[in-house]
Order: structure tokens, then sequence, then C-alpha cells
């Protein structure tokens, strides 16, 4: 604890102790149980109460009021449970404090928050086993159990942990005394007996806080009490699932799952198997598929079970596919049925229920395709066929044979229309012949060239097409579809008059294009439809996101405009590459929006890490323009990657002297010096220092944090050679170091003046003034570190107790 905390400690304790001093509210307790929190994690308990007396007082006399304050009696209870959770500080409290605290009966009688601070002592104090021999020795349990059925919901949530870490004690604390054991075996069983009541109790209430616990517990509890829970709980779930399902079908669901992952499941006589079946097909459609997905993600599932569970998913989808089929002899996506089929029809036969149906059987459907134990009788082709189904009734192009109101409820229905996008998208991982790709990119296109599409869709169809051809770019469908159908619609939609769709286009052309540009087909392709012209123009689009969007598209086209005949600009001679830089530059000089000016920055220095790849000529002087115009930005995420573009230049440039000469065994100790010192010549030339110095005073955190930790890096470099190094023709103007650090207080950090900083200083005397990593440590504090400092909060307690004429004038 620090000196300064320790000394108002004493006083904040008296605070809290004195029945007469305005109590501090709720935050700032929970601020200090944190702070004590994080203390008893690095203190042991024992050292903090032999330091810190005060608080041994503090939690005798507030127990001793004949009227507490609630929040001031629970903030102490916890407090207690926190300190003694170490057992050498248990034993100091034990016969003082935690029997007369925690074996206070009427404590129950007090208000909901005194309960479940008493609750959350005893579950932060139970780290050992001598704190078990506590709660038994003082009949606890029998407290703890009739808490779990309290009418606040807080409180029997926090008893159910409680119970929760009774049951799984012994797996946490392996080490265990033989009568102890016994003691705490007999425990377990007066639980198993307490949760068999209220599930038969009938009180939904009580009900579903014994299903909670049972969930909780049975993850990390030992064999003998799983098996023996699960006897409590297994009749009276079959019970509870034929009178009334649906009520506690959540609850049932959950205990379901958890069991399911435990040696449990594998056990013929624990019957989990048969209660998820019953449950299956008694639960009501919407309830049943997220069960029925639950058991499809099982590992070691019975086969029989993992059928039901698929056709539980795809029932709903069956239907569309049934109502579609013009021809109803061949055959369906399912053929058998779990849920009765008047229900699932019944759902579909109002829009509102139809609609949610659907939407949960696409969503589950989905995730079918990364099971990989997907049954054998579930054809891929009548899965594709039925989400197919789907986007064609909600696009207008399929005509349901019958019932023809589904027609109604689905034709422009965006919430499906996401959902079938999604699904099959998600679908793309599966093999499918030419003629089924075809079908799908048809579809997708319909949607693409359909103007009633609505935007989301539009971005999701986008995002599926490009799923598509990522799995499948091996046919030749799919590369006659990009060059003949998805180009030229997307030309139409990079002109769309909705701004969201035209960014939309520009974010999948950038990852069309960074996905496919080493293929060979892709290329010619692009270059020939004529999508460059509007990814120029778009640069002056009117909305700020569209002209970042071209910026980063553009920037990936790079890549594959060669300088050849073909790519020249007509008007200026130039090839496209250096008219796309040129264009960049002036857009970061004179954009009035930070997001294209961003997207700037990003592309050079993507540009600059893959140079090689490029043939702009005069790409230096490009970049040397970008680093200018970014490093005195307003826009701080301007600067930043203005400092990473520096970065990449430093990295580069140093590596190179570093391997200067690849084919000498041992490169000699003067040519290494001379390479360095080269190396940083050049940096200096482009004025990739002043960058740094002037990104280490900026205003803006982040930006300093960035340049500080490039120049620590620079300096090890440095600092490491400095005797052999010549580098007295890197030296600063006084005019450039006091524009780097007029406006802040340097001194404070470089510890003193220098008078060479006032007639101009070399890099490393600058480095070597510098305290850099001082620099890093106070910049990586949140800028309320203050504020939201342990010693700042103490004093607010006391302030808040100190009413004085300045602070009780009215505001008026």
């Amino acid at each position: 604890m620090e000196r300064e905390c320790a000394e108002l400690l004493p006083s904040v304790c008296a605070v809290l102790a004195d029945s007469k001093e305005s109590v501090p509210d709720d935050t700032c307790l929970e601020k200090l149980l944190d702070w004590f929190r994080e203390l008893t994690g690095k203190v042991p308990g024992l050292s903090l109460l032999q330091q810190n007396p005060c608080l041994t007082d503090l939690i005798s006399s507030v127990q001793k009021l004949s009227d507490p304050e609630p929040s001031v009696l629970s903030f102490i209870s916890r407090l207690a449970g926190l300190l003694a959770a170490s057992e050498d500080a248990f034993y100091c409290l034990e016969q003082s404090i935690l029997t007369e605290l925690f074996g206070n009966r009427e404590l129950m009688e007090m208000d909901a928050t005194v309960r479940c601070g008493w609750i959350h002592g005893l579950l932060s104090m139970l780290q050992h086993w001598p704190a078990m021999k506590f709660i038994l020795k003082h009949e606890l349990i029998e407290v703890i159990l009739k808490l779990q059925r309290d009418s606040s919901l807080f409180v029997a949530s926090a008893a159910n942990q409680l119970l929760a870490h009774i049951l799984t004690f012994p797996k946490h604390q392996e080490a265990s005394p033989g009568c102890m054991y016994s003691e705490w075996t007999e425990c377990v069983k007066e639980i198993a007996r307490h949760v068999e009541d209220s599930l038969e109790s009938g009180i939904p209430q009580h009900i579903q806080q014994s299903l909670k616990l049972v969930t909780l517990a049975l993850g990390n509890c030992q064999p003998v009490v799983m098996e023996m829970l699960w006897q409590k709980v297994g009749g009276p779930m079959e019970s509870l699932l034929e009178k009334d399902p649906t009520n506690m079908a959540q609850r049932l669901l959950e205990l379901l799952l958890a069991a399911s992952r435990t040696p449990l499941f594998n056990s013929a006589d624990s019957k989990i198997v048969t209660v998820m079946s019953l449950m299956l097909c008694s639960l009501t459609p919407t309830l049943a598929i997220p069960l029925a997905s639950g058991i499809l993600k099982l590992e070691n599932c019975p086969e029989s079970l993992r059928i039901k569970a698929q056709r539980v998913v795809l029932h709903p989808m069956d239907c569309i596919l049934n109502a579609t089929d013009q021809q109803p002899q061949n055959a369906g996506l399912l053929d058998e049925f779990v849920c009765k089929e008047s229900i699932i029809e019944d759902q579909l036969s109002r829009k509102a229920s139809c609609i949610s149906l659907l939407c949960l059987s696409l969503s589950h459907a989905g995730e079918l395709a990364d099971v990989p134990s997907v049954s054998v009788e579930l054809t891929s082709g009548s899965l594709f066929n039925s989400v197919l189904a789907v986007l064609q009734l909600c696009i207008g192009v399929a005509v349901p044979t019958t019932p023809a109101y589904i027609c109604r409820y689905l034709i422009g229905c965006v919430r499906v229309q996401r959902f079938a996008v999604d699904t099959l998208g998600s679908l793309s991982k599966q093999a499918g012949s030419t003629d089924f790709v075809e079908q799908v990119f048809n579809i997708l296109l319909e949607y693409l060239i359909n103007p009633d599409t609505e935007s989301s869709v539009l971005k999701k169809v986008m995002q599926a097409i490009l799923q598509w051809f990522s799995h499948h770019s091996d046919l030749p469908v799919v590369w006659h579809s990009l060059s003949q159908d998805l180009f030229p619609v997307l030309k139409k939609r990079l002109c769309d008059v909705r701004w969201e769709v035209r960014d939309s286009a520009l974010e999948f052309l950038t990852q069309l294009t960074l996905n496919f540009q080493g293929k060979t087909e892709f290329p010619p392709i692009l270059l020939s439809s004529g999508i460059l012209k509007l990814l120029l123009d778009l640069l002056s689009d009117s909305e700020s996101y569209v002209r970042a969007s071209a910026v980063t598209a553009l920037g990936q086209t790079a890549y594959i405009t060669n300088n050849n005949e073909e790519n020249l600009n007509s008007e200026s001679g130039t090839s496209v590459q250096e008219d796309v830089a040129s264009r960049l530059v002036d857009i970061l000089a004179e954009d009035t929006e930070g997001f294209p000016r961003r997207a700037v920055v990003k592309v050079f220095a993507d540009w600059l890490k893959q140079r090689s790849r490029l043939t702009i000529q005069n790409f230096e002087e490009s970049a040397a323009s970008v680093l200018k115009y970014g490093s005195n930005d307003l826009d701080w995420e301007v600067k930043i990657h203005s400092l990473e573009m520096a970065e990449v230049y430093i990295n580069q440039t140093l590596s190179k002297s570093i391997s200067a000469c690849p084919y000498a065994v041992v490169q000699s100790t003067n040519s290494k010096n001379e390479t360095l010192t080269e190396s940083l010549q050049k940096l200096f030339n482009l004025k990739i220092f002043e960058v740094l110095l002037a990104g280490l005073y900026d205003c803006d955190r982040p930006v300093a944090q960035k340049a500080c930790t490039i120049l620590i890096s620079l300096k090890q470099v440095v600092l490491e050679d400095r005797e052999a190094l010549n580098l007295k023709g890197l030296t600063w103007a006084p005019d450039i170091l006091s524009k780097c650090f007029s406006k802040h207080s340097k001194m404070a950090v470089c510890g003193g003046t220098n008078s060479s900083l006032q007639a101009g200083g070399d890099l490393v005397e600058i480095l070597s003034i510098l305290d850099l990593e001082a620099m890093l440590q106070a910049l990586e504090r949140s800028s309320d570190y203050i504020e939201n400092s342990p010693h700042s909060l103490l004093q607010d307690i006391l302030a808040a107790t100190e009413t004085t004429e300045d602070n009780a004038i009215d505001c008026y």
C-alpha cells in the first residue's frame, strides 16, 4: 500500500464507523472494495491487517452499532471475507470478528443489501478448508439454503453461486482432512435434498433457482457429487416436462446442455439422451431448434439423437422447399419429422411467427456446414435448394404451389433475406458441381440487379459472393460469371444513389482484389472492366466514407496495374499508378474530412511495405509528401498512421544496413558503422526524426505514445554504436527543437537543461538526454489515472463528510 493511502486510511475507516457521518455512495464503496481486492491479491491478508489495524477496528465497530447503515454493513461483510481468504488472516479474525459477523442470524432480517454482502463475504472467504469448517460448524448451510429462495433475485443468485462453490469445493482444494471431507459430504447430501424438494414444490421461483444451481455446479464438481445431484434432478425433470415444458424450457435446456458436457452424458442411467429426445418432441419449434443446435455441437452424440436434432432444425426449411416444388414426387429435405407437421404449419400460417421461425431455422441451418459429423441422410443439394427457395420467394422469382400466404409473408422481407444470404454464404464450404455454383451465382446476381434490394442485404450478398468465389475459384464458371455478369452489375452499384451501396461495392471490390490479385485470370478481367475509371471518379464523391473506400480500393488495384502502354493516362501520359499516387497526395493535402485522409496514409504505408510490387516513378517523392502532410494533420489517427509509415521506413532502411553484404561471412565493424551512418543520414534527409520528435510532444496521447515507442527502438540502435558513428551532420537548428519542445516542459522529463539544445543538437545527444522510458511509462497511464487512483478515492470519501459554507451554498 502506498504511503499516502496508508496515512488516509485510518481517517476513512473512522468515517465509515461513525454512524453520525454521512455515508459514501455505493459507487465509492464498490471502488474501495475493488482496491482491497487488488491489495489482497498482492499482499497476504494477515500482513495487511498487521500494517493497518484500523481495518479490524472498522469491522468491529460497525457490527457493534445498534442501527448500522445497510450499505456499510454489507461493505464490512465483504471486506472481512476478502481479508479472511488467506488462512493466516482467517485464524486472526475468526474469534474476534468472523463468528460474530457471519454467525449473526439477525442480519438475515435486514435489508437485501446486507444479505447480499453477507453471502459475498462468505464466498470470498471460502478458499480453504478452515473456512469450510467454519460454515459447517456454525450451521450456515441452513441459512444459505433459505437465502437461495429469497424474494430478492440478487440475493438468490448470490446464494446459488455460494452453494455451487461449496459443491465444487474439493475440486479446487484437493488436500482435505478426513473428518472434514465426511462432514462436507453430509453437507452435499443436504443441498441435494433441498434441490429435490424445490423441484417437487411446484413453486416456479424455487424450481428455477434449483435448476440454475445444478447447472452451475455440474461442470466442475466431482463425479460422485455429479451423480448425486443428477439422481435428485432426473425424476422431477421428466415430471416437469410432462406437466408444463414451456415455462421451464430455458432452464431445462441450459441444464441438459451442461449435463451433456460431463461424463453423465455417456451413462445409460442418466437418461440424458432420453430426456433430450423428449424435449425435442414436446417443446415448441422456437424452443426446440436452439436445443437441437446445441445437441449438434456435442461430441460423441448418439447418431439417433443427432438425426432428430437435424430434423428439428430443418423442418421449417423443408416446408418451404415443398411449398415451391413444382414436382411433388421429388424427394424433400427430410424423410421423417420430429415435431408435428400441424404445429409447424400453424406457425408458418401467421406472418410474425412464420418470419421468426424461418430466421431461427436459417441461422442454425448455416451452422450445419461446420458440424463434421452431419448425418449422411441429409443431402447437401436439398439444403441448398431449400435456402435458394427462400431467397427466390423473398425476391418474387418463385411462386409457391401451396400455400399462397407464404409468398405474401416473405416477398420483400429484409429480415429473412439477411438470414438466408448468410446461410447461403456459410454453405459455400461444401463441395458443389458447376451447375450448382451457377445456380447460387444466379440468385445472388438477381439480388444485386434488383433495384429494390435493401442496402444491408446487398452488403451481405456481396460477402456471400466473395465466400463462394473463394471456395470455388478453380471452376471456370466463376471467372465467366465475374467478367460477364458481376462486374457489369458492380459498375452500376458503384453509381448507386445510396452512398451505403457505393461504399459496400467498394469494400467488396477491395476484398475481391486482395483475395484474387495473385490469380492469373483476375487482373485482365479487372483491367478490361472499366471499373478503374469509376474508382478515380469516386475519389471526388460527396460522401467521405465513399471517398475513403475508393482510396483503399485503388490502393489494392495498384498492385495489378502495371506501367504498360494499355494503362497510360491518355491526357497526362503518366501511368495509372502514378496518376493514382498524385491524386492521393492531393486528397491528403486538401480533403476536409478525416476518413479519406486516414485511408491515404494507410495506403501509402501498405505500398511502402510492398514497394517491390509497384512500378511508380518518383515514389519516394510522393511518400515524403504524404509523411509531411500526415505528420502535420489535425486528425490524430492520420498522425498515428504517418508514424506507422515512418516506422516502416526506419525498419526497411536499418535492416538494409545490418545486412548490407549478404555474401560476407563476417561484416567488418567499419563497414557496418559506415552503412549504419548512411542509413541514418537517409532517414535524416527524409525528415523522419523531425516527424518523431513532433509526435513525441503531440497533444494526442496515442500519437505521443507511438512516437515514443519508435524512438526507444531507434535509441537502442544508435546508442549501441555511438562512439563509432559519424553523425555530426545530423543536427537540428534551434528553431526545429524549439518547435518540438516549446509547448511542453521537456526539462521535467529530460531531467535538466542542456545548453546544446539551445544552439541545436545532434541525434545522439538528443536521444541521450530524453528520458524516453519514463515518458512512455507516463503516457501509458490513462488520462484520468489521478482521479481514479486509490489516494483520490480516499480523499473523495473524506471530502464528502466535510460540509463547509463553500460546498453548502445554494447552486442558484
